[in-house]
């Protein structure tokens, strides 16, 4: 008898570890597919935005990747092996997936893929030793200013509604503790009504903030 349970417990231990095996597989291939789809469906959206909103950027000088991050959906970068070996540049947009697996709204997609892009665009204006400049994002002072800068941006060229949208849900999909910083760092959606609202009538403010970029809602009104 005692052979016969020695026998069916190292059965169940092989059954177990099958099981596991294949469980291990079945997730690695869903997150795989996962990747891929966000990286098709970013660059179909990416490619839509390119050719209505930045025509100077060329298409071919991007490329895709995936990330994980509990506060982070979307970011863009220059290959820094390119950029050290002196090759032709190349832009990454990298996405997480999670930003579709959790509904963020099309329009708010849309938005901050836009976003993106102005950092894209701001690369492509650079030269190399320009580029060395980014080591201060390190700075606190200077991520505010770069990445309200891309809003400017994106809101210049018609998706300020859309980063209302985007930032109304990111402030419900992060930790709360995270929204105050993303507050700071990018404009809040109470910014970006009150930017929409005063290039209705005045639509040259938009050279002025970008060449003075508020960092508050005090600043957007002290500027009109």
């Amino acid at each position: 008898m005692a052979d016969k349970d020695s026998f069916r417990q190292g059965g169940n231990k092989i059954l177990l570890a099958v099981f596991l095996l294949f469980s291990s597989i079945s997730t690695d291939a869903q997150t795989s597919d996962s990747k891929k789809k966000a990286i098709n469906s970013t660059a179909e959206i990416v490619s839509v935005i390119l050719t209505s909103s930045y025509p100077e950027i060329k298409p071919k000088k991007i490329h895709y990747k995936t990330f994980d991050s509990d506060t982070n959906f979307f970011k863009a970068r220059f290959s820094n092996a390119r950029y050290l070996t002196f090759q032709k540049m190349r832009h990454l947009i990298y996405v997480n997936p999670k930003v579709f697996s959790l509904g963020a709204p099309k329009k708010g997609v849309q938005a901050i893929v836009a976003h993106e892009l102005a950092h894209v665009w701001y690369y492509t204006k650079k030269n190399r030793f320009e580029l060395l400049g980014l080591a201060s994002l390190l700075s606190k002072g200077f991520t505010r200013k770069f990445e309200r800068k891309a809003d400017l941006e994106a809101i210049s060229r018609g998706y300020g509604e859309g980063l209302i949208e985007y930032r109304e849900w990111l402030y419900k999909n992060i930790p709360q503790e995270k929204v105050p910083d993303k507050r700071k760092n990018y404009f809040s959606p109470e910014e970006i009504k009150l930017i929409i609202k005063i290039l209705k009538t005045r639509p040259k403010m938009i050279r002025v903030w970008k060449k003075k970029v508020p960092l508050n809602i005090e600043q957007i009104r002290n500027t009109i």
